[in-house]
């Protein structure tokens, strides 16, 4: 019960950094807003690292928080990339369905004991990302770019491999494989960003954007990790990967754009998702 509780959290937090995110790359590059968003978090995740403390000794499984770092910083800059080259409510369940995919396919084939209920639940999941993205709507004005299916892609395989290498750590490291991840996304990130613009920080344009995106990204690691941690991996990647539902509905309210009646079905479909996974 608490898996499933936690993954959805995830994924209404990270629906909400994704959308700003994408919104404040249309005013900046894809990389400064990562750079600028993911020290942020750094801080953030800090504090919270302090606050909750560890049992462990944290060194051994910094290993796994780097490769966090990498393969998540990878996926984030591809994803607002693709964000901001296409439309919101396309890109981000493509994103979605692998990086949910991908794990959950990696720990039913470990052995994993999921029962049937979960089981629905989990391809009912995974069947609700990508009917979101059946029906998009052509008669909005926006158009996507060649570029951003390839980018979402490559987003999603980065997630993905996030997820897997968090699923490495255990709890009495605590906090400190995120800090380990940001640190490394932010030396990596915010050297592009210099390269790129002379500076790792977004315009005044896209900076409150950008600033929200880091803190939601940074909760939504948090309540991530600990599902992950809880377990199954299966459950809390699929779920904490149902935030296109969170892009698909900002987008509606705040740009405009239609949904139409499949992708309607695909948001209550996931919602019936979460019951189901949910359900011992």
């Amino acid at each position: 019960m608490i898996t499933p509780l936690l993954a959805t959290a995830t994924s209404a937090l990270f629906g909400c950094a994704d959308f700003l995110g994408g919104f404040a790359s249309k005013r900046d590059s894809a990389v400064s807003v990562t750079a600028t968003s993911h020290m942020l978090g750094l801080v953030i995740l800090t504090v919270a690292s302090l606050a909750i403390g560890a049992t462990g000794d944290v060194w051994p499984e910094a290993v796994w928080g780097a490769v966090a770092g990498v393969s998540g910083g990878i996926g984030v800059v591809a994803l607002y990339a693709s964000l901001a080259r296409g439309r919101m409510s396309i890109v981000a369940p493509i994103t979605a369905a692998l990086a949910g995919a991908i794990p959950a396919t990696i720990d039913v084939a470990r052995g994993t004991p999921l029962g049937p209920t979960t089981g629905i639940g989990i391809v009912l999941a995974l069947g609700a990302i990508v009917v979101v993205t059946a029906a998009p709507s052509a008669d909005d004005g926006v158009v996507t770019h060649p570029s951003a299916i390839p980018l979402a892609l490559l987003a999603g395989a980065g997630f993905a491999g996030s997820f897997l290498a968090l699923a490495n750590t255990t709890g009495a490291s605590g906090l400190w494989p995120l800090v380990g991840a940001r640190v490394v996304s932010v030396t990596m990130l915010g050297g592009l960003a210099i390269a790129r613009s002379g500076t790792p920080f977004v315009t005044r344009e896209a900076r409150r954007a950008t600033l929200m995106a880091g803190v939601f990204d940074s909760c939504a690691s948090i309540t991530m990790l600990l599902a992950i941690r809880i377990g199954p991996l299966a459950v809390a990647a699929v779920l904490g990967s149902l935030y296109p539902v969170v892009v698909v509905l900002l987008a509606r309210l705040v740009l405009g754009e239609r949904l139409r009646w499949l992708q309607r079905a695909g948001v209550v479909g996931a919602l019936v998702a979460v019951v189901l996974t949910a359900i011992p």
